[in-house]
């Protein structure tokens, strides 16, 4: 008997020995494939090689256990649990910005501060950047070229009957309505998606907005890229080649619909309705015109991509510019925008609504700037730094001024910080150096 109950407690110690080396085994060899963390979570880099500065200094030490704490075994399961643990049981999410609305609807933060127009950026700023895109647009049709605004849908525009409770205020001004009123007074060409959506929301076939994401849908994608190839060619003159509509595979939400599912990082999927995946594919042919187009804009983009194969109805030459960005994430030198403008049929600035705040992310006052001539005066990024904190600290010192941030950051539900921010680069902006 007591041979007996040695061996199941050996038996115990081994087991327990087991589970707790199993995750320094799993973190070394992978045995277990799993699917990795989407959104913030990242592991940091291993740092490997070590010198004498860094021992000294203690910088080794704290990268070295920082990388330790952030690929153990089983990190990813455990936060995945975690996540689905707190989401089932509190409703609580732990993803930047994601918001549960009602019926379990997910939204982003910043579409519902554009719905209601907290986040507005004021007339001042949205008149003067639509006089430089009429000056932009004017100037890219005597040089034979063409300017096409884009405004993609807002889930929040979309969907507001599902926004919480707690997150709604007056609607105010808000961008996209400043900025149509504007655009369509101009004449310059655009297509406004967030509005045909909302108009066409209980009539489309299938859904144009996941409940799980918070693009437009792939059939969305597939109806707005039939919209913006039959503009071009309008606008050209120029027949492109012909984006064939071969299946369209009705299944559970996927891909570009459940991104900020995604994000949640939970174990168990969420449901949703049926959502429609069109295969779309262009023809190639060479009796066909595909035009040279720039897009200057936002995530939207990837989904016309991925979902509606919008790049073999341009030309290779073409390009994408993520926020005003080369895919590579550096910067555009003026010679860069001179080159690309000069090569383009088409330029594209495409948005989704909430967006329309900070439109063409510097593209629009950088072309401004190259078409009129005028040399930008290099930015001093830590003389801006020491204005920013400079007059933040004289609004803290006036009791009045700093009383009414106090009170705007709470009624726009925005940190005190982000307030006292946005002023004071108001006030760089708007006074005589």
């Amino acid at each position: 008997m007591q041979s007996t109950n040695n061996t199941y407690k050996t038996g115990l110690l081994i087991f327990v020995l087991s589970l707790l080396c199993f995750p320094f085994i799993q973190s070394k060899f992978n045995i277990i494939k799993m699917p990795p963390l989407q959104g913030a979570y990242a592991t940091p880099p291993k740092n490997a090689r070590v010198n004498l500065a860094d021992w000294l200094s203690g910088d080794y030490q704290a990268k070295k256990e920082d990388y330790l704490k952030n690929s153990f075994g089983f990190r990813d399961y455990l936060i995945r649990i975690h996540n689905q643990f707190e989401y089932s049981l509190y409703h609580k999410v732990n993803a930047k910005d994601v918001i549960v609305g009602k019926n379990n609807y997910l939204f982003e933060i910043h579409y519902i501060q554009g719905y209601y127009g907290t986040d507005f950026a004021g007339m001042d700023s949205i008149n003067n950047s639509m006089g430089r895109l009429k000056f932009i647009n004017d100037t890219l049709k005597k040089l034979g070229k063409s300017l096409l605004l884009i405004i993609a849908p807002s889930k929040a525009e979309f969907y507001p009957e599902y926004i919480p409770d707690n997150y709604k205020t007056p609607k105010t001004n808000t961008n996209y309505n400043s900025y149509l009123k504007q655009i369509k007074e101009s004449g310059i060409d655009y297509i406004d998606f967030n509005g045909y959506f909302v108009e066409n929301k209980n009539k489309s076939k299938y859904p144009l907005m996941p409940i799980n994401g918070v693009h437009w849908s792939m059939y969305g994608v597939g109806l707005a890229g039939d919209s913006i190839v039959k503009y071009i060619e309008k606008e050209r003159h120029i027949i492109m080649p012909q984006a064939v509509w071969k299946n369209i595979r009705i299944g559970k939400d996927e891909g570009f619909d459940v991104d900020m599912e995604n994000a949640m990082n939970l174990i168990l999927p969420l449901p949703s309705p049926p959502m429609a995946y069109p295969e779309i594919k262009f023809k190639k042919d060479s009796t066909k015109t595909r035009p040279n187009v720039l897009v200057v804009g936002d995530s939207y983009y990837w989904g016309l991509v991925a979902g509606y194969d919008i790049e073999h109805g341009f030309s290779r030459k073409s390009d994408f510019w993520y926020y005003y960005k080369k895919l590579e994430h550096g910067t555009v030198t003026r010679q860069q925008l001179k080159d690309e403008i000069a090569k383009e049929d088409v330029i594209i600035i495409l948005a989704t609504a909430h967006n329309w705040g900070d439109i063409g992310w510097g593209f629009i006052e950088d072309t401004y700037d190259l078409f009129k001539g005028i040399i930008p005066i290099p930015f001093d990024k830590e003389k801006y730094r020491q204005k920013l904190e400079y007059i933040k600290n004289v609004i803290r010192n006036d009791k009045n001024w700093y009383a009414k941030i106090v009170a705007g950051a709470k009624e726009k539900n925005i940190s005190l910080d982000s307030a006292l921010n946005a002023n004071a680069a108001w006030m760089i902006e708007h006074t005589k150096q």
